[in-house]
């Protein structure tokens, strides 16, 4: 089992297979997640010497989060972590949103390297210190992670409009406003800018969770963590029903999801629910 082989343009497979690499690592003996960010680097071609200034202050501001995430579950030890929002979650996302740029970057013919490098620290620390709740009002989680990542941004001198990029997606990751994204770039040609990166985001951050093979472990996940706070859609959330109503309510619009194929993937695990 592999991580971010990619063979043959076989995009899904390479996600399908990453996920699988992370799950072996997770039950076995934890990769960590420097390693994940490296690989996704190496998977991306971005590295110091090829990155402008402002690219090199979000990689090494992207290894600090990492670090901090990895340091912060063994302080508190795998037991403590949140059931769903964990460093597997945070792996991922970033494996998911490394494919997705990949394509993007394939496609584009462009150089887009600053903001490749953004949108994977972003992601990484799109639910940094994550306390295994759920908002109270809109965005409460995602503000409360901009706050814990805005002194690692600062100290690694990224620059203040990246800074105001990278908060404003994170703010806006919120599952509850995710239509909003997409209807922001609707119709609208891919792009390198605020929008598109959201809808990026969005998309990376439940990948993982809208696959067939995986999904349906991480729904149990995150019923799990929901009834430790007694959240009442615990109950339902990792039933046939919660799962079949997630996938309904999810949305993949950019470019790269649809090279993956995720929106009739997603309407094929639908239709074999409903005959069960």
């Amino acid at each position: 089992m592999q991580y971010l082989n990619l063979k043959d343009d076989l995009w899904y497979d390479c996600l399908e297979d990453s996920y699988g690499y992370l799950r072996h690592s997770w039950h076995s003996q934890w990769v960590g997640m420097p390693i994940i960010l490296d690989d996704c680097l190496k998977f991306l071609n971005l590295h110091h010497n090829n990155l402008s200034e402002a690219a090199k202050s979000m990689l090494d501001a992207a290894k600090s989060v990492a670090l901090e995430i990895e340091n912060q579950a063994q302080g508190e030890k795998k037991k403590n972590e949140p059931k769903y929002h964990n460093r597997l979650h945070f792996a991922d996302a970033i494996t998911s949103i490394s494919i997705q740029l990949a394509i993007l970057n394939k496609a584009q013919k462009q150089d887009s390297h600053d903001w490749m490098m953004c949108a994977l620290l972003t992601c990484l620390s799109h639910d940094f210190g994550h306390p295994g709740k759920v908002n109270s009002f809109e965005s409460e989680i995602e503000i409360q992670s901009v706050d814990s990542l805005k002194p690692i941004l600062i100290s690694h001198s990224v620059p203040e409009e990246w800074i105001t990029i990278i908060e404003t997606a994170i703010v806006r990751s919120d599952f509850a406003i995710v239509h909003r994204n997409h209807a922001d770039v609707a119709a609208k040609s891919f792009d390198w800018n605020l929008n598109w990166l959201c809808v990026l985001l969005n998309e990376a951050d439940v990948m993982a969770s809208a696959s067939s093979k995986y999904g349906p472990n991480l729904g149990n996940a995150l019923a799990q963590e929901w009834q430790l706070i007694g959240f009442p859609p615990h109950a339902i959330v990792s039933s046939l029903e919660g799962r079949n109503s997630f996938l309904k309510q999810v949305v993949f619009s950019s470019p790269a999801s649809l090279i993956l194929g995720l929106n009739q993937k997603i309407e094929e695990e639908i239709r074999t629910n409903l005959t069960k």
